[in-house]
């Protein structure tokens, strides 16, 4: 487990399957068009399936168990802001080492990557095995045994999400792409047929740690494994410095996703509550699918940030996709949504379709939002992520303001994204006005000369 995720004899094959040459040519339109399209597809149907189970478990398993199994779930949600912070930090380095075709200096990130998943997955394991009766009395559960079930997957989801990263730098969007379709097929497969063998909440956790274990055996099959020389003091130190900006954005991430249903199961009724988590339940599904479009844009943007090129006609075309999307999935919630809801999760959910229209719409924006931190944070920018940073605590303000009815948190949602997408526009024009092609090729000297004394 210690040794390195490299970029073995396997990667090399992908990658020369994929194009992905460290020249420039790799982050054309096209190519990225191409790439992001299959992640595109591929995450709407790893969604899809993730979907589907949870509606297969709302109708067989009893609303305490239902209970159960999601707060199994949201554990796995949590522990993804590390897995995200991992392969952002892989990706990027790796997408800089690929222009420098310095495959060893890839090899040398992932191993020392992979070492701290590791640690951090067998500390979130313990907490989970070992504090598993504390769990269960503290979250009132049936059973102590899914906490530790999940626990025992911590190690191989962090570890796992470096090679993603790597991946993801090296622009081999189809294979990265299949592990998303392989974790979910597992999954579900493992899940419902273990629920509908009566093993209930073990049954669908252990659905959740088997795709750990197959998304971490598939990656290492896609990246071969190498031993890597170690990293030198300077890399590490570049690499920890980026740490902190990615922190900042995933914990903004997570307030702003998380935020307006925790203040809605606090302040509103228990049935009004189920409600509105069954509004963002699906409307935020807008940001989970536009992320197939950061993913593509990060390591590309890092790219021609190294070889001192703009990238922002990479942002202006992923701004336009995502707005595409959030367009069409707006409409989709305006006619179907509820007829789609009332018929999967029964008739108090019919009459929702404006509401969950206007929270598409209000997750759309976010989504435009985070599409241009996320391509500042690929040259190592903080201010954006700063930004809606800022956002989060002025949605939250504002959520709290709005508590007493779903309109009122939804209209709440709208405004505060709605100021965070602007604020982060003007932060982002202020910031392309001062660069220019010219300011952006001497800051990308001084980062290098930096990074080499």
């Amino acid at each position: 487990m210690s040794s390195s995720v490299g970029t073995g004899a396997n990667l090399d094959e992908v990658v020369a399957d994929d194009s992905v040459a460290t020249d420039t040519p790799s982050t054309d339109g096209k190519k990225l068009m191409a790439g992001g399209a299959a992640l595109g597809v591929a995450m709407i149907i790893a969604n899809a399936g993730n979907y589907l189970l949870n509606v297969f478990l709302g109708r067989w398993l009893t609303p305490a168990e239902f209970a159960d199994a999601n707060l199994m779930v949201t554990i796995m949600l949590l522990v993804t802001a590390i897995a995200i912070s991992l392969q952002l930090i892989a990706a990027r380095f790796a997408g800089i080492n690929a222009v420098a075709a310095d495959r060893a200096a890839t090899d040398a990130l992932a191993g020392w990557l992979e070492r701290r998943a590791l640690v951090a997955g067998t500390i979130v394991a313990v907490v989970l095995i070992g504090g598993a009766s504390f769990w269960r009395e503290f979250f009132n559960s049936a059973s102590a045994w899914p906490f530790v079930i999940l626990g025992i997957g911590m190690p191989f989801y962090l570890v796992q999400a470096v090679g993603r990263g790597v991946l993801q730098g090296h622009l081999t969007f189809r294979p990265l792409a299949a592990t998303f379709i392989v974790e979910m097929v597992v999954r579900v497969a493992t899940g419902i047929g273990l629920v509908a063998l009566g093993f209930g909440v073990g049954g669908a956790t252990v659905g959740l740690t088997a795709s750990f274990f197959a998304v971490w055996i598939h990656v290492r099959l896609l990246i071969g494994r190498r031993r890597p020389e170690p990293m030198t003091a300077q890399a590490v130190s570049v690499l920890v410095s980026y740490v902190g900006p990615v922190a900042v954005l995933l914990f903004g991430q997570i307030v702003i996703n998380n935020g307006d249903v925790l203040i809605a199961k606090r302040f509103l009724d228990p049935d009004t509550a189920g409600v509105y988590a069954a509004i963002a339940l699906v409307g935020r599904a807008v940001f989970f699918l536009s992320w197939s479009v950061a993913t593509t844009l990060f390591p590309a943007a890092a790219r021609r940030d190294e070889l001192g090129q703009s990238s922002h006609g990479l942002l202006y075309g992923g701004l336009g996709i995502v707005a595409l999307m959030g367009a069409g999935f707006v409409a989709g919630a305006a006619l179907l949504g509820g007829i789609v809801l009332g018929r999967v999760f029964g008739p108090e959910y019919a009459e929702v379709s404006g509401p969950l229209a206007r929270y598409a719409f209000a997750t759309s924006l976010f989504a435009m939002a985070n599409l241009i931190v996320t391509h500042h944070l690929s040259m190592g920018r903080l201010r954006e992520a700063l930004v809606l940073l800022a956002g989060s605590g002025i949605q939250t303000t504002l959520l709290f303001l709005g508590r007493d009815d779903i309109d009122s948190l939804i209209e709440a949602q709208v405004g505060a994204m709605a100021i965070l997408l602007a604020a982060v526009g003007v932060s982002h024009a202020i910031g392309a006005r001062r660069t220019g092609p010219a300011g952006h090729a001497e800051n990308h000297e001084a980062v290098r000369e930096k990074a080499t004394t």
